[in-house]
């Protein structure tokens, strides 16, 4: 990051209003050339392992553990199957896959920005995993560490029961818990409440049946809600994308197939249809995105002509302006397995879906012209510096979805690619800038 004369001479003089009198500014002079998203709560200070980090660098986060570690298959006061089977390592809940069915099969994640912690809230689904669990990682904590609320059902503290039931339909297994998902980009954080699953869908084992019901995870407790039992059918198919608007608190949802535009209202905890707006008909998972500073939303398909549509947020208008350019050659693909995050810094749409080992530091951008809804916009990567000596893993072949995301209190990008694996991180700023003490932009 490049920082203008005023504030290279607070970086010598030292933060606070002390600095500022000894770097010979007025806290009026500094004033004008601070900015920072202010819905983000600044942090007192980064971790150490992100002020190490130089600007435009890739880091793998040292945390304590991996999802593997606390996989509760191998816990013997959770899988009853251990005492028979001391290398067991499914449980009942293990399906086809095990642990790894958290993520493998078309699974993302949300990130809650206020504490900068990334949640996998619900996963697994069809016949790859049937754990219901959800896991956390504080990537602010000076040794984040991967903490899973509850167990999933059929382990030994919540009652022994059979999974492969038949009952995919009802959503839920024996014990009232909801059953496993792909989750594709159907879960989004909601500050204040937490993640939200805004389509539960088919579930295990089948796939072939679930409620499209909407649900909420209690972060303390890893217990779900059900905050509406029921949506439209014109939101379409669950293999859609979700975002949270915080201008108006509701939470968008386009569907695939044959769609139309619909958000979940808090307030009055019912879904909407904007009937009187346009439809699409995507038969794929994609990527849904608000951008408050144009009050737009982009959802980011490869099935689409121009691989990305543009709905206003007021009249669910859609509109396709196109780039003027090609999508960057690292993007295996420019749609909803690359998720897709708005960072109003680099004005710009952020995703990560790279399959190539050579290419896997760069990010790809789609930076959006001044007017979104009818100019074009244009493809673009973020560049790496020369310094950079961490590259993370290809990504999971059914797709990234939102475990890459954007952090402005950490001001990078996180990015998780298996339960074996560190987090990624990569650094929008330099590690060393004092000011990320609560002063200086996100």
């Amino acid at each position: 990051m490049q920082h203008d004369p005023w504030r290279r001479r607070l970086l010598l003089a030292g933060a606070g209003m002390a600095g500022l009198a000894a770097a010979g500014l007025s806290p009026a002079a500094a004033q004008p050339s601070v900015s920072r998203d202010l819905r983000v709560p600044r942090r007192a200070a980064w971790p150490a392992w992100r002020r190490a980090m130089p600007a435009a660098t890739w880091c793998a986060i040292p945390t304590a553990n991996t999802i593997r570690a606390i996989d509760p298959a191998r816990d013997p006061a959770l899988n009853p199957y251990l005492a028979g089977n001391p290398d067991d390592d499914r449980g009942p809940w293990g399906g086809v896959i095990g642990i790894r069915g958290v993520l493998d099969p078309w699974c993302g994640a949300c990130f809650d920005r206020d504490s900068d912690t990334l949640w996998l809230p619900l996963g697994g689904g069809h016949q790859d995993y049937a754990g219901n669990e959800a896991y956390s990682i504080c990537l602010a904590d000076e040794v984040p560490t991967w903490h899973m609320p509850r167990p999933p059902s059929g382990s030994i503290p919540l009652g022994l029961i059979e999974l492969d039931d038949g009952q995919e339909a009802s959503g839920d297994y024996a014990d009232g818990r909801p059953r496993a998902i792909h989750s594709y980009n159907k879960h989004v954080f909601v500050p204040g409440r937490g993640p939200f699953c805004a389509m539960q869908g088919s579930t295990y084992r089948s796939g072939q049946a679930g409620p499209n019901r909407s649900l909420l995870l209690d972060r303390a407790s890893g217990e779900w809600s059900v905050l509406a039992a029921t949506m439209d059918a014109r939101l379409g198919a669950g293999k859609g994308g979700s975002c949270h608007d915080a201008t108006r608190d509701v939470v968008w949802w386009l569907g695939d197939r044959e769609a139309q535009l619909g958000y979940f209202d808090f307030g009055d905890g019912q879904w909407h249809v904007m009937a009187s707006g346009s439809s699409m008909n995507v038969w794929s998972t994609h990527a849904l995105t608000h951008v408050p500073e144009h009050d737009v939303l982009v959802v980011v398909s490869d099935d689409l002509p121009q691989r990305f549509a543009v709905w206003d947020a007021t009249t669910a208008h859609m509109t396709q302006p196109g780039a003027d350019n090609a999508p960057p050659a690292q993007l295996a693909i420019a749609g909803g397995p690359a998720g897709a995050v708005w960072v109003p810094r680099l004005n710009a749409l952020a995703m990560w879906h790279n399959r190539e080992a050579a290419s896997t530091g760069l990010i790809s951008l789609l930076r959006a012209p001044a007017q979104p809804r009818s100019q074009p916009w244009s493809w673009d990567t973020l560049p790496v510096s020369s310094a950079n000596t961490v590259l993370p893993s290809v990504a999971a072949a059914n797709g990234t979805y939102g475990r890459f995301g954007y952090s402005p209190g950490l001001a990078g990008f996180h990015l998780l690619n298996g339960v074996d694996e560190p987090v990624y991180f990569f650094a929008l700023d330099d590690g060393d800038d004092i000011f990320r003490d609560g002063f200086e932009h996100a």
